[in-house]
């Protein structure tokens, strides 16, 4: 159907060219052309342009022309594809889409009910293509009655369809130059913004910071200074920028240095440093500066950058601090002690030279974490260096004993302390420290531990050995009680008492003896002594016991003469001594050697027994007070194990040395006394054995002498009537006095020819009170005999003093007092 048979309006489409070569909008050129192509097929159509979306999935209406407003928004967007509506497949298979009648067409089925309601019957679709090729849209009529164009029609619609393409590439092209072109205003907008920021920032830091920052230019000139640079110049940075360093004020050798530095940066492209004073405004300063290379795209050098810091300070503090360590170190090397240093983390950074003269080792070499390694002892590393890094982590102080390796290849007993230094904010910053050589002491302490430990032994053995004598003496007390009229156990049980008396007073003996000896109380009766005389009668002493144990005793003296200078006595006790000891500590039958060998200048005497033998624990204390071997059934006889302890001392005493021999546990044992041979031994005078001194009556007889009167004071009561009954015993008249007070007025009444009077009284002691009888004339011609538990020397001597005849020490044997008393009843004129 052709309303115009003429064909196409050439001044109408010449009228819509001028309107789009003049500039028009593209929206107004758009509809020109829709309006000139309907009058070219009919006004009663109606026409639309779509243009695709960027992805080519959909179809946007861009422009129309006699669509109603409600057809047009039903169909303002349209998908493209395949078996859409005539628009959408135009699209997409580039193709013109004729469909003649909407009613009759399937794939518009959706749109029937819009169509009808329009009075659209027929719908013409021409793609729109760009002169590459691409869609770029449709251009679509809606007819109210069913048609088709013709293909003149269809030649002249897609000369305009071509038209409309070319108008909306240019659009197209237009709008994406000019978004490109926004973008980038935006961008160069951003950037500029950007860029002014960060120079914004970069100024202030720089202009803030008390660095000074600087850059060169190629020729030496300076093209940037910040704030505190120009500030130190004393100048603006018109003034400043670019002028050389001379130029600023630099000196001429300072000016040169720098010069030479910044080519040395552009020949190398690497970083300098240095550091150097400079008089500015503020004053003589030290500046610790650098030089840095700025590279070019092409990496070559186009500036030198440059930060210069006052470090005048830490200069300063730094040689205080050296100062400081030179003073620490001088102070800690004049020191006794051994002194080190540790940082925070507990490695040791110094230690003084007295550590290192301990050690044996060159400054320097222990030091770190991993000293001690080498230094401590192998059983003490592990513990140590736990505890220390214990007191690292807590920040608590160290205190730990260790064994360190001396420079003479041993191990030496260290205290090592360590205290935290801290900040004011409470960081340990440093760890001070202290070893202390406590070798010594911790060897006394031990000594004395072990001491004690053997004293307490020795304090239970005694206990053991007084309780043994008194069970049977307190027995013996209650048999006597229960039969006093059956005198044959009265008579055997007062030996019982006075066997297990008389072993008491030995160990009390024993205990008085070696303490005096120990303490050096002694007074030894020096002479010439006939050694081979004393180990005879040693061997005579001991012989009870020899015989008790049935061992075999073998005595070999050898003919030549051999002499000491000594006191006889205390030989004598030494020998029996080493005779007990070994008949003791041998099993019963054991074979016992007593020898006696002179040579080199000295006299051995040697003791060598098939017995117990010592362990070699032993060996070395076995002279020393309270050492014992284990008590064992073979040692019935008991004793405190003094003996060797005064074996050792009185030989000392006499100049000479002990020494003990063992193999151990059941290979018997030997002790040697060695002593110097006395000059001229020949001449020296035969000492024979004394005779053995006669044994006490079991009970004191009556004497067949004078009876004599006896004034006995003790305040003791049972003491004093025990005694006076033995005396009375003897046929002598005993009076009985416990108050010394009372003593004075009865003597003077009775006149006693013998006084026997303790001296331990209280009130008046026995010394004072034997003092006041003798200033009297009738008493005194009296005896006087000293009763007392003290029977040193100088209680002897304090005893003849106070004017007594007789010191007697408790407790005192009866058979010996009534035999002194009978010997003064024979004096004439005592009785």
């Amino acid at each position: 159907m052709r309303p115009h048979q003429q064909g196409l309006d050439f001044d109408g489409l010449k009228n819509v060219l001028s309107i789009a070569v003049r500039g028009a909008p593209y929206e107004v050129t758009l509809h020109s052309m829709l309006d000139e192509v309907r009058r070219m097929i009919g006004e009663q159509a109606w026409a639309g342009i779509y243009l695709a979306d960027h992805a080519g999935t959909r179809l946007r209406l861009a422009a129309a022309s006699g669509l109603p407003p409600a057809f047009a928004e039903a169909l303002s967007l349209l998908p493209v594809g395949p078996s859409e509506a005539a628009c959408g497949r135009a699209a997409h298979s580039g193709q013109i889409v004729v469909v003649d009648d909407v009613l009759t067409e399937p794939l518009l089925a959706p749109y029937r009910p819009l169509a009808a309601s329009h009075n659209v019957r027929a719908c013409w679709s021409f793609p729109l293509h760009s002169p590459g090729g691409r869609v770029l849209g449709t251009l679509a009529f809606y007819h109210p009655a069913p048609s088709a164009p013709s293909e003149v029609l269809k030649g002249e619609i897609a000369y305009f369809a071509d038209l409309v393409a070319l108008l909306t590439e240019r659009h197209l092209r237009e709008e994406e130059n000019e978004a490109r072109h926004e973008h980038a205003q935006r961008e160069l907008a951003a950037l500029a913004a950007e860029s002014e920021r960060h120079r914004r920032l970069y100024e202030t830091v720089l202009s803030n910071t008390p660095d000074l920052v600087y850059v060169f230019d190629l020729e030496h000139r300076f093209t940037y200074a910040n704030a505190v640079l120009l500030q130190m110049w004393g100048m603006t940075r018109e003034e400043a920028l670019g002028k050389n360093c001379l130029e600023i004020g630099y000196p001429d050798w300072h000016a040169e240095m720098h010069g030479r530095e910044i080519e040395q940066v552009k020949a190398t492209k690497a970083p300098i440093r240095g550091e150097v004073p400079f008089n500015g405004t503020f004053g003589r300063r030290i500046y610790d500066y650098i030089f840095v290379p700025i590279l070019g795209p092409d990496g070559e050098v186009e500036a030198v950058a440059g930060t210069t810091r006052d470090v005048t300070e830490r200069k300063r503090f730094e040689e205080e601090l050296r100062d400081s360590e030179q003073r620490f170190r001088t102070i800690t090397n004049a020191m006794p002690q051994m002194v080190w240093t540790a940082l925070p983390d507990g490695a040791i950074d110094y230690h003084n030279e007295q550590f290192y003269r301990f050690v044996g080792l060159a400054p320097g070499m222990a030091e770190g974490t991993t000293w001690a390694e080498r230094l401590l002892h192998p059983d003490d590393q592990d513990s140590a260096h736990a505890a220390w890094m214990e007191s690292v982590a807590q920040g608590q102080p160290y205190e730990r004993t260790f064994r360190l390796r001396h420079h003479s290849g041993g191990y030496r007993w260290i205290l090592a302390r360590g205290l935290p230094l801290r900040s004011e904010t409470g960081e340990i910053v440093k760890w001070l420290g202290t070893d202390t050589d406590i070798h010594e002491k911790k060897l006394a302490e031990e000594a004395l531990q072990e001491a004690n430990h053997r004293k307490d032994e020795f304090l239970a053995m005694l206990a053991h050995e007084l309780r043994n004598p008194l069970a049977p003496i307190s027995a013996a007390a209650q048999v006597l009680r229960l039969a006093p009229n059956q005198p044959d156990k009265v008579r055997q049980y007062s030996e019982v008492i006075t066997r297990q008396v008389n072993h008491m007073t030995t160990l009390v003996n024993d205990l008085l003896d070696v303490s005096r000896v120990t303490r050096g109380m002694v007074q030894l009766e020096m002479a010439p002594v006939d050694v081979k005389a004393v180990v005879t009668q040693a061997a005579e002493q001991v012989h009870p016991l020899i015989d008790a144990g049935r061992h075999t005793l073998t005595v070999q003296l050898g003919a030549a003469p051999v002499g000491v200078l000594g006191d006889r006595a205390r030989l004598i006790q030494v020998t029996a001594n080493l005779l007990a000891n070994a008949a003791k500590y041998t099993p019963p039958g054991g074979c016992i050697v007593l020898s006696v060998a002179p040579g080199d200048g000295k006299v051995k005497i040697a003791v060598t027994d098939n017995g117990s033998g010592i362990d070699a624990a032993l060996l070395p204390q076995v002279f020393d007070l309270f050492v014992q071997g284990k008590r064992t059934p073979d040692r019935a006889q008991g004793g405190l194990g003094l003996g060797l302890a005064l074996v050792k001392n009185i030989v000392g005493m006499h100049g000479g040395k002990v020494a003990a021999q063992s193999e151990g546990p059941g290979c018997g044992s030997t002790f040697t006394v060695e002593l110097p041979l006395l000059v001229r031994a020949a001449a020296a005078p035969t000492a024979h054995a004394a005779p053995a001194a006669p044994a006490a009556p079991a009970a004191p007889a009556a004497s067949a002498h004078q009876h004599l009167r006896i004034l006995l004071v003790d305040d003791n009561v049972d003491a004093a009537q025990t005694l006076a009954a033995l005396l009375e015993g003897a046929g002598h008249a005993v009076h009985t006095i416990n108050d010394p007070r009372a003593a004075l007025a009865v003597a003077v009444t009775e006149a006693p020819d013998v006084f026997i009077l303790d001296i331990g009284m209280p009130d008046i002691d026995g010394h004072a009170l034997a003092r006041q009888l003798r200033a009297q004339p009738a008493l005194r011609d009296a005896t006087y005999v000293a009763l007392t538990g003290y029977g040193q020397a100088s209680d002897r001597a304090s005893s003849r003093e106070a004017g007594f005849d007789l010191h007697l020490v408790k407790p005192v044997d009866a058979g010996q007092l009534v035999a002194l008393l009978d010997e003064r009843a024979k004096v004439p004129g005592v009785a």
